[in-house]
This record gives structure tokens, C-alpha cells and sequence, in this order.
């Protein structure tokens, strides 16, 4: 049997899962090539912790020349279009051909959604968290917002971490009492894929530490001097420092390839994460995996990483005539609490049923385990 070509475009969690696990379970006769614009890629999920200065961009970023010399043929290019029809995906390198196709070039952010976002500040990549960073470096008194422009957005936990890490970056330096902290969300309750009681007991923890917490407002507008909120019950705030947490879109490029569905994302099979057209699989925050509840499993990188492996699983079954496997839907995001300590939203999250979710609680040993969660990923083992 001739040798396969395994594509897989984008290198983010799902992405180099994807072709680590297939180059993995595949022979060399077989290729596996990882498209992305960059050969460097940063763990988003501890921006909390560069902004305030306890993360350094090296430590929290990986080189995906790493994956070559495990065999992963990896292309530093933009992917200008994908055709499923002819099977081919096109980037200013040339036309590449694929028997399977991994779609895994996750969100974009649409700055332009908000007015004015742009004068405020964000930390969901790293332009905008070094930025932010070095405004922190020299904030010691005001207000701040840290407001959610629409859902679903990437790491749920975020604002909410965000919040608290703050509070206890604030407090360190001794200027927590001239710091005002408001956050602000679209949803009836924080985290409401994990339930009334996680996000009671939350919203405690938040109001606990003297943060403000406003549900079911979502910011509309930044003033041109980014020093002013507007929400979508039509109040405002001011505030000496207004950080968003951006609206999210699924890549031009898979809207492009005609593949976003109803959801608004690229709508998947749950189990294989197969989506409308065989052999293409969508993973990570570009798809939409439906749970019992009716919304999306969340956009996070563990669950990015999980089907990732599902797919390179399934692809590598469909190969070498073995049985396909199912995307187990289990999952975990860390809650930081500040620099010290971390807890976790861990459950089943395709409970027949609904969502089977917990809330575990702050602790330094919890804060420990993510730090092995940043190490495990920046050696690809995530």
C-alpha cells in the first residue's frame, strides 16, 4: 500500500498533538507534515502570570523544530487555501496533497468587534500581554475592568484567574487597597459549564478578595482614550485601565474551505471529530463539539491536546486497518488564584446527560501540578 500524507495546519495544542501521536503510530512510509506561520508558540494559558512579571517569555514558549527530529516534516508558511474537493492545501511554498486533513488553526481575534478595543489593553496573545505587562509594571493606583466581549472565548477560567492574580500581584507590592477590580462577563453566572455551585462558590472566592464580579454584561465600546466601558445594558464605567477579553471568530480559512457550520464553527462528530467531508478533521478552538447541554465543550488546550491524539488515533486506525477509537470528552483547565496557588474545573464534559463538572479548590499543591502542565507542554508531552 502506497504511503499516506498526513496534513495537519496549525501547531497549537490540537495541532502538534495531532502529528506527534501520528508520527508516532505511523511507519515512514507515511508523512506527517505540521503547517504553521511560526516556528515558535507561546502557552497562553500562563499570560496571567507574564503580565505581573512572574513568567518570562522563554519559559511559557516552545520551538516546533523540536518535532522534526521526531520525524514530523514541518512547513513554517501560511496556508492561503484548502480545497477538499482536489484534496490539497495551498500555501506561498506551493500546493501540498493530503489523504487526511487536521484543521487546527484555532480562533482569531476580532479586534474590530468592540469599538475602540484597540486603545484598551488584552493579554490573549503575546504582542498584547507584553503590552499589558508593562503597563502593570508602573500601575499602582485606579481603577481597573477586566470585561468579555462576547462567548465563547478561549480558557473560561481566564478573566476570572486574571482577576485574582492581579489581586495578588496588587497585594505583594503593597498597593492593593488603591487598586479597584471589576470583571465583567456575557454569562448568568462565571463558569457556567461547570454549574450553580462552582459559580456561587466563585463568585465567593472573587468578592472574597474584594473583586467585583457583573454577570450578564458583555463590553460593547471602548472610549478612544480606552479610560471608558461601555456594556451592553447600555451603562458605562470609567476606569484607568480597561483589558478585553476579545471576540472570537473560527479561522478565515476553514470558513473559506466552506466548513463553519450552524454553530458559527466548524461542527464536528463528537466521537471522531470527523467534520461534514471524510477524511478532514477539525480540532481545537476552530470546531464546535456539541455537549448534552447544547453548548460547545469549552475552548482549551487540554481538550485541543485530547483530540488531537483522538484524530491521530483514528487516522492511524483507518491506515493500518485497525478499530477507531471514541473522544473521551474528559477534561481539566487550571484556575489560578495567584502566583501560589491554582485550582482546577475538571469533570466529564460529554456526560450523557449534562456536563458532569467540579470545582476543585485553590491550593499550592494545585499550583504545583500546573507547573508541571507548563513543563510537560513546553517538552511536547501535552
Amino acid at each position: 500500500m502506497p504511503g499516506k500524507k498526513i496534513v495537519v495546519i496549525g501547531a497549537g495544542f490540537g495541532g502538534a498533538a495531532a502529528a506527534r501521536t501520528a508520527r508516532g503510530l505511523l511507519s515512514r512510509d507515511h508523512q506527517v507534515t505540521l503547517i504553521d506561520r511560526s516556528r515558535q508558540a507561546y502557552l497562553c494559558g500562563s499570560f496571567p502570570l507574564l503580565i505581573v512579571g512572574e513568567r518570562q517569555s522563554a519559559r511559557i514558549s516552545r520551538s516546533l523544530g523540536t518535532l522534526t527530529r521526531r520525524g514530523v516534516r514541518l512547513l513554517e508558511a501560511e496556508v492561503t487555501a484548502v480545497d477538499t474537493a482536489s484534496r490539497t492545501v495551498t500555501t506561498p511554498a506551493g500546493t501540498e496533497e493530503y489523504d487526511y486533513l487536521v484543521l487546527a488553526p484555532g480562533a482569531v481575534y476580532d479586534w474590530d468587534a468592540v469599538p475602540g478595543a484597540k486603545s484598551a489593553y488584552s493579554f490573549y496573545n503575546i504582542e498584547t500581554a507584553r503590552r499589558l505587562r508593562r503597563k502593570l509594571s508602573t500601575f499602582v493606583k485606579g481603577r481597573v475592568v477586566i470585561a468579555v466581549a462576547s462567548l465563547p472565548y478561549k480558557c473560561p477560567p481566564a478573566p476570572f484567574e486574571t482577576a485574582m492574580v492581579l489581586d495578588w500581584a496588587f497585594t505583594r507590592r503593597g498597593v492593593r487597597r488603591d487598586v479597584e477590580l471589576h470583571v465583567f462577563t456575557p454569562e448568568p453566572m462565571p463558569l457556567a459549564v461547570a454549574g450553580p455551585q462552582a459559580g456561587a462558590k466563585l463568585v465567593g472566592d472573587l468578592q472574597s478578595r474584594g473583586i467585583r464580579t457583573h454577570t450578564s454584561l458583555a463590553v460593547k465600546e471602548v472610549s478612544r482614550d480606552g479610560r471608558q466601558a461601555l456594556f451592553s445594558d447600555g451603562s458605562t464605567l470609567d476606569a484607568d485601565l480597561v483589558i478585553t477579553v476579545p471576540t472570537h471568530r473560527p479561522s478565515p480559512l476553514a470558513q473559506a474551505a466552506g466548513l463553519v457550520g450552524p454553530s458559527g464553527w466548524v461542527d464536528v462528530k463528537p466521537d471522531t471529530l470527523e467534520t461534514r467531508v471524510s477524511g478532514v478533521y477539525a480540532i481545537g478552538d476552530v470546531n464546535n463539539v456539541p455537549m448534552a447541554n447544547g453548548r460547545g465543550i469549552p475552548k482549551a488546550g487540554v481538550f485541543a491536546s485530547a483530540e488531537g491524539e483522538t484524530v491521530a488515533r483514528n487516522i492511524a486506525a483507518a491506515i493500518n486497518g485497525a478499530a477507531p477509537t471514541a473522544f473521551p470528552g474528559a477534561g481539566y483547565c487550571f484556575i489560578l488564584y495567584g502566583g501560589d496557588q491554582a485550582g482546577a474545573i475538571r469533570g466529564e464534559f460529554l456526560a450523557r446527560e449534562r456536563p458532569s463538572v467540579n470545582l476543585e479548590a485553590p491550593s499550592a499543591s494545585g499550583y504545583q501540578a500546573k507547573e508541571q502542565f507548563e513543563e510537560d507542554w513546553r517538552r511536547f508531552r501535552i
